[in-house]
């Protein structure tokens, strides 16, 4: 059966300087975000890089947006190295069921692949694609303002983040946190998450002009 869906492949930045441990526990991590969120993790292979797959196309930003934080949480445990993800979203059709990567078929699975790549040439750090190059444009927009948002992306800030991506307000982050409502509103500010949430909306705008919510 044939889906409309989305892919994302990514590869995790630093892995080799990491160590086979943390490198371990940072992909468990990943894994775990992975199969919580409405996807369905493949594996890794090339090393650190992973695929996962979503037949509904919508959420698959905000997964992006949470695992590059979880890896920058990760960061804090290895205060030498810099930690984040290189994630390529492709988004068409996808031929299910899919078993592995190497079976996979489907244009989100090519759009994907092909995504890291450019990425791997570019230097950036995320990338989204789909069939429809009028919507490119604003995925591309979306790209490039999340790299530079994530660019100055502080361990505090990233905390904070992830609470806010997982639905929870400012003043339930603060208490999880145990900080006050104004250093988390600080952070929230300084994070850039206003502009996120405008990411968010232009992102799941864009989906819609090209593919309809599948079921």
């Amino acid at each position: 059966m044939i889906v409309l869906g989305a892919v994302i492949t990514a590869d995790i930045v630093n892995s080799t300087a990491m160590g086979s441990k943390a490198a371990g526990e940072l992909r468990s991590i990943l894994e775990q975000l992975i199969n919580a969120n409405q996807a369905k993790f493949l594996s890794f292979y090339r090393g650190d890089s992973f695929q996962s797959y979503l037949v509904d196309p919508y959420p698959a930003y905000k997964l992006a947006l949470r695992l590059r934080t979880a890896a920058r949480i990760f960061e804090n445990q290895l205060p030498d190295i810099k930690t984040d993800l290189k994630i390529s979203i492709g988004i068409g059709s996808i031929e299910t069921p899919v078993t592995q990567i190497k079976t996979a078929q489907g244009e989100a699975f090519l759009l994907s692949g092909r995504g890291l790549d450019e990425l791997e040439k570019t230097g950036r750090r995320l990338i989204i694609r789909c069939g429809d190059e009028k919507v490119n444009t604003t995925l591309e927009t979306i790209s490039l303002f999340t790299d530079y948002l994530f660019d100055a992306l502080t361990y505090k800030q990233a905390e904070v983040l992830q609470h806010l991506l997982n639905n929870r307000t400012q003043i339930e982050t603060a208490k999880v946190l145990d900080k006050s409502q104004s250093t988390v509103n600080r952070h929230v500010q300084s994070l850039g998450w206003k502009q996120m949430e405008e990411l968010l909306r232009l992102y799941n705008q864009s989906i819609q002009q090209t593919t309809p919510i599948n079921g």
